[in-house]
């Protein structure tokens, strides 16, 4: 059954990459270094303190007007998560229009409005730029955030996101690498949670507003085809009238590293990969004289697929889809370096080897002049065709002025990219990055990758998926006095009363919802099982059904045939409960694990050439967690919530991670023995 809903969501949220073939026996020349023309760039100050900044490019007839507020970090505390939400809630309503009303204005201008809790813009046709900008201005002066319905929706889509991204080692990761950088305390390490989200109301947004939306403190950048006196007219028209005032921001405290480089794990018991990610604070700003050669320097370690790590850790191991560097300056606090990848879990301890050598070398020996000079042409060319769109050089110019660097500094950006030497890359990335004290953070099972991390010699301190310090994860114990057979037996207790009760399920249909990350809005999932192996799964979402299952002879899909290795599994299906067929000589009952903070036993099934491992809650008897894969792949899904349904114990949430996707199930209802045609199964 799962089979037919990964493919599904598969379908759902995965895009073909097509790579490039590129031939690398020949290293190629630098692009030829081109001339920068920003081309009529004019700036001036509104009485307000409103700084303002106009491009010209006429080559189309839009004009982009872009409100950017200079602020150092908005500290949430308790309410985090409420600035997530405030461009939304900024739309929600003014004095003069409903949300309804303003979308659909702004449906019919066609023009492509954004609001943050730093910005706010419109991109628009020349001939609707008046309209467009009465409508900013609506929402600029008369935003009344006093719509309560749109709250409660956003705040029940965060919190469906958090839910879904529980069991992501990414999010896990992220949360926890602003923890060990910044500190909770932080407001680049504060992050949400369920409680957060509840404590938000109105009032937030209505403070925020009056605490930081001012024009001493902001940006407007236009650009487009308008001239400067007509840039000028605009500003003045919609702008001048807006107050200026006082914002008291906090200064942050600039973090320092941790001493010596350790590992930083976090047990993810369901985690079919490990999450890698070796992270360190930086001290770099634009206006160093090391940015230049720490830049390339980045590129060149891990900078997309001509990087050391990709062409490393996936090219030559085979162990990741995809192995990347950062590094980010800050000119108000400390910036960040990441290394990261995800990994299979029986190479994590191999990649993170891989990793601190890659860095090591990158940090004390000169590339190569073949990778120094594929880098230079990638950002000749890049940087041109950046150029190309007017925001890009008006991004620039604002750039300059909010981090106060020359004015030709992006003019001279090429020339100073150029300019670096292949001697200077080590000595620059040495001093910017710290290799000698980085965190290695670890998102992954502890069971499996713990014992090999153990032998790199490193220190392993342990935190949970909130970044709070913790103990080391307990490992397997023995399960004294109890056989497979036992551990069997009490399921199907727990879930019938008795096998025999279980047996007489012959049918089974269920309703539910799925959640992912990347979807909008949950789907719709209907599930038809019949005895032996008949089963059909139809998910509705966003407009689209996709079909797919086994008729008991052959598969069939909307999405195209069915793999072999996916028909012979339905074939071999002997009913809804798989563990009715499981024997004595298929199960080994291998010890006690923890699973979400409860001991299970863990059982490895065997069957032909397949394995998975399916664990059982000693205390209640069902199961709440199975294993399936091979050494290259793997899907975890946890059962939880059990419910009755016509005298069954049954789970109604459903958790599954597979291919690097995280899904949640909520079953509404289980109907036992349901009447079922072939038509059903068609």
């Amino acid at each position: 059954m799962k089979k037919i809903l990964y493919t599904l969501i598969l379908a759902l949220t995965t895009t073909t990459l097509v790579l490039a073939q590129v031939d690398r026996k020949q290293p190629p020349k630098p692009l030829s270094e081109r001339p920068i023309n920003f081309g009529k760039v004019e700036n001036f100050t509104l009485s307000n303190g409103l700084k303002v900044i106009v491009v010209e490019n006429h080559k189309l007839p839009v004009v982009r007007v872009d409100l950017n507020l200079d602020l150092t970090a908005i500290k949430e505390g308790d309410k985090a998560g409420y600035a997530s939400m405030f461009g939304d809630m900024l739309r929600a309503g003014t004095k003069n229009y409903t949300k309804e009303e303003l979308d659909e204005k702004i449906d019919f201008l066609g023009s492509d409005f954004y609001a943050g809790s730093t910005n706010l813009g419109v991109s628009s046709l020349k001939k609707q730029l008046t309209p467009s900008m009465e409508i900013l201005k609506e929402l600029l002066y008369n935003a009344t955030f006093s719509n309560q319905e749109e709250l409660d929706r956003l705040k029940k889509q965060s919190k469906t996101g958090l839910e879904a991204a529980e069991k992501n080692p990414d999010a896990i990761s992220r949360r926890v690498q602003d923890v060990l950088l910044y500190g909770k305390e932080d407001a680049w390490g504060e992050y949400e949670t369920t409680k957060t989200i509840d404590n938000i109301t109105l009032d937030d947004f209505k403070n925020h507003y009056a605490t930081y939306f001012k024009p001493n403190v902001a940006y407007l950048t236009i650009v487009g085809d308008i001239t400067a006196a007509e840039a000028k007219t605009l500003a003045e028209e919609y702008f001048a009238s807006w107050e200026k005032g006082t914002i008291n921001q906090e200064i942050p405290v600039l973090k320092k590293n941790t001493s010596g480089t350790k590992i930083a794990f976090v047990d993810l018991p369901s985690a079919s990969q490990s999450s890698i990610n070796v992270i360190g604070l930086v001290d770099l700003k634009k206006k160093d004289k090391d940015y230049f050669s720490g830049v390339i320097g980045n590129s060149i370690l891990g900078d997309g697929s001509s990087g050391r790590l990709f062409k490393d850790i996936r090219e030559r191991h085979g162990w990741t889809y995809g192995a990347y560097s950062t590094l980010k300056d800050s000119h108000k606090r400390s910036g960040n370096f990441g290394a990261y990848a995800k990994v299979r879990n029986n190479v994590t301890d191999s990649a993170v080897v891989e990793f601190v050598r890659n860095i090591n070398d990158i940090t004390t020996k000169a590339p190569e002049a073949e990778e120094l000079n594929i880098k230079k042409s990638e950002y000749n060319g890049n940087f041109a065709l950046g150029l190309e769109k007017a925001e890009t050089v008006g991004r620039f110019v604002r750039t300059q002025m909010m981090e106060n660097l020359p004015s030709d500094f992006y003019k001279n950006y090429l020339k100073n990219i150029n300019k670096v030497t292949a001697g200077e890359i080590p000595t620059a990335l040495n001093k910017i990055i710290d290799p000698k004290n980085l965190n290695i953070l670890i998102v992954g099972k502890g069971e499996e990758v713990l014992p090999g991390l153990e032998k790199l010699g490193y220190s392993i301190d342990y935190y949970d998926k909130y970044g709070n310090p913790t103990e080391k994860p307990a490992g397997k114990k023995e399960a004294k006095n109890v056989t497979f057979t036992e551990v069997l037996n009490n399921y199907f207790v727990a879930v019938a009363g008795s096998k025999t009760k279980m047996e007489v399920v012959k049918s089974m249909t269920t309703d539910a919802e799925m959640t992912l990350p990347n979807l909008p809005q949950p789907a719709a999932i209907t599930t038809k099982f019949q005895s032996p192996n008949k089963i059909v799964m139809i998910i509705s979402v966003m407009g689209q059904t996709l079909k797919q299952g086994f008729d008991g002879e052959k598969g069939f899909s909307t999405m195209g045939s069915l793999p072999e290795e996916q028909i012979e599994e339905f074939k071999s299906q002997k009913g809804y409960f798989p563990e009715l067929s499981y024997t004595d000589k298929m199960g080994v009952l291998e010890g006690i694990i923890p699973v979400e903070g409860k001991d299970a036993y863990k059982v490895i099934i065997t069957s032909g050439d397949h394995k998975k491992s399916v664990y059982f809650d000693v205390q209640t008897g069902l199961k709440v967690r199975e294993e399936t894969g091979t050494k290259d792949s793997s899907a975890v899904t946890d059962y939880s919530d059990y419910k009755e349904f016509g005298g069954y114990k049954l789970p109604t949430k459903i958790t599954t991670s597979v291919s690097g996707q995280n899904m949640t199930q909520t079953v509404k209802n289980y109907v036992i023995n349901p009447a079922l045609k072939n038509e059903d199964f068609k």
